[in-house]
């Protein structure tokens, strides 16, 4: 694997970073977390567009299922943990830009998703906390909520999941064969199976009972049986895989070998034909790295040192797979092509 980086833009405090498709071409968004720009690459051309100038606050960004034209992004969550006029704005692409109007207020949404099954669309939000007296008041909860889609608009939200202190990670995903959710906070990591079928409400499960930053699911060894993967704890120092033992429970098969300093990207899936994962830290040497299962064995492979990522995602670009990767600590949107 020979990697080659590429810097395509900078941007201040640079964290959410997403791919998707507008108005029929796959595109590459980056924006930050403080007051700066959000930047739409083309993926094709490399064209750069600014979504927005300095609205920022951004920790995630959702295309709007059956409009091909939008997509949703948290606005207004500046650090540090400044969310109590957090909202999540809707952004339409047009022939002139991008315009940009209020879709929902949500104080304190730090992530959100889109789930769709055969019996609807939900926006699914998962919130830090409720409230904040300053940065390091934790004596409020967060929560998950569902709220259901109707013509792209969003009805009443309904919480699942209440109890939830640093209320952290998140991500969309199959678990066990149908639409989930996966969320984290300090009790552990959850799955949120969406209504389908004959099943007319969501089904809640707690699936570790440690405190945890963010989590994914992904068969990394290929045998059929998905594994765990998470960050511990709530900006912690710990990436483990779990796997599921004889009584059905995860338990930890492996361990990054060194304690990481700020753990926070984390991906997992299939990257140039191999089942990998891709994760880092966000201080002291911010390592950006992948690990995968082979011969037997957990390896790892370095991306970059002092890559400072806070999020990290794969996409395409003419046809072949790339990383994309919100540099934080290098204030910089960067895209990484392998060369083999």
């Amino acid at each position: 694997m020979k990697l080659t980086r590429h810097a395509l833009a900078p941007l201040e405090k640079c964290y959410a970073v997403r791919s998707m498709k507008l108005c029929g071409r796959e595109k590459h968004l980056f924006a930050s977390e403080v007051r700066a720009a959000c930047y739409c690459f083309d993926a094709e051309t490399g064209e750069r567009e600014t979504v927005w100038e300095n609205e920022g606050g951004t920790m995630g960004m959702e295309p709007l299922p059956g409009c091909e034209d939008r997509f949703l992004a948290i606005r207004g969550f500046f650090p540090p943990f400044a969310a109590a006029d957090s909202d999540i704005a809707l952004v339409t692409k047009t022939e002139e830009g991008f315009t940009v109007e209020p879709y929902l207020q949500v104080p304190y949404l730090h992530r959100f998703g889109i789930v769709t099954t055969d019996r609807g669309s939900w926006l699914v939000l998962a919130v830090l906390c409720e409230t904040k007296a300053n940065k390091d008041d934790w004596s409020s909860p967060g929560y998950v909520a569902a709220a259901p889609l109707e013509n792209g608009k969003p009805g009443t939200p309904v919480r699942l999941l209440g109890g939830q202190f640093h209320n952290h990670g998140f991500a969309g995903c199959t678990f066990r064969g149908n639409a989930a959710v996966l969320t984290s906070s300090d009790a552990g990591a959850y799955a949120f199976t969406a209504p389908h079928g004959d099943t007319a409400e969501w089904k809640v499960e707690r699936l570790t009972d440690v405190p945890t930053g963010e989590v994914r699911v992904c068969d990394m060894d290929g045998d059929g049986v998905e594994e765990l993967i998470t960050l511990e704890g709530f900006h912690g120092t710990d990436l483990k895989v779990w796997h599921l033992d004889e009584n059905g429970k995860y338990a930890p098969v492996w361990q990054y070998p060194e304690p990481l300093a700020f753990v926070h990207p984390l991906w997992a899936g299939e990257l140039w034909g191999k089942m990998c994962g891709i994760s880092g830290g966000r201080r002291e040497n911010g390592p950006l790295f992948l690990f995968r299962y082979e011969d037997g064995a957990y390896r790892t492979e370095l991306i970059e040192d002092k890559a400072f990522s806070a999020n990290v995602t794969v996409a395409e670009r003419n046809g072949k797979q790339v990383i994309l990767s919100a540099n934080h600590g290098q204030n910089t949107c960067v895209m990484y092509t392998n060369e083999d």
